[in-house]
């Protein structure tokens, strides 16, 4: 990892560590497959990676409450962009890309609200958003929405099965689709 992200998740931990006791694997994660994913897709990790960092520091700014409440997702995601604003620019990130990261943590759940046009023509906010939602699909992801959601294997495993129709994601490159199979069959084996 290239050491200005470094920085910026030395600065997004400590919200984190404030925030839902999964964010920080969720990010480390998410981290990880993210610049896998710019490497295979030949993407540009400039806007994707600090939106990966920074999209959750906003659940440390909001009261302790089911993070699928839509009045705690908008709060998140306002307070997410007024932090990420702030440790962008101590780290002195280019000012025209905190301006669209800042956006990004803004509206990076609103397919939640209803609203997926911020994800159409937009390659970078449209991997984040199928990164954000694989993670449910990966072995601690999948661990921690079992206990939140309190449904059992099985039942988790259709839940996240189900979620691409139901949430009509169409994976925007072949290195995401893959890996949400690739996650998805592991959680499978897992119930045999």
């Amino acid at each position: 990892m290239k050491e200005i992200y470094q920085k910026i998740w030395e600065l997004a931990k400590p919200y984190y560590e404030k925030g839902r006791p999964m964010d920080i694997d969720h990010i480390e994660w998410m981290i990880e497959d993210a610049l896998l994913v710019c490497q295979k897709e030949n993407l540009e990790d400039s806007l994707l990676l600090p939106l990966v960092i920074l999209h959750d520091v906003g659940y440390a700014e909001v009261p302790k409450d089911n993070p699928y409440n839509l009045d705690l997702r908008k709060a998140h995601m306002e307070a997410g962009a007024k932090i990420a604003k702030k440790i962008l620019e101590k780290v002195d990130y280019p000012a025209n890309k905190v301006e669209k990261i800042v956006y990004y943590v803004s509206v990076h759940d609103n397919w939640a609200l209803g609203d997926k046009s911020v994800y159409e023509n937009n390659p970078i906010l449209a991997v984040f958003s199928e990164l954000d939602f694989i993670w449910m699909a990966t072995p601690k992801g999948f661990a921690a929405l079992m206990e939140m959601l309190n449904k059992n294997k099985q039942e988790m495993f259709e839940y996240v099965r189900s979620r691409p129709e139901e949430e009509k994601i169409l994976f925007s490159t072949k290195t995401t689709k893959r890996l949400y199979e690739s996650y998805l069959n592991g959680r499978k084996k897992e119930l045999n």
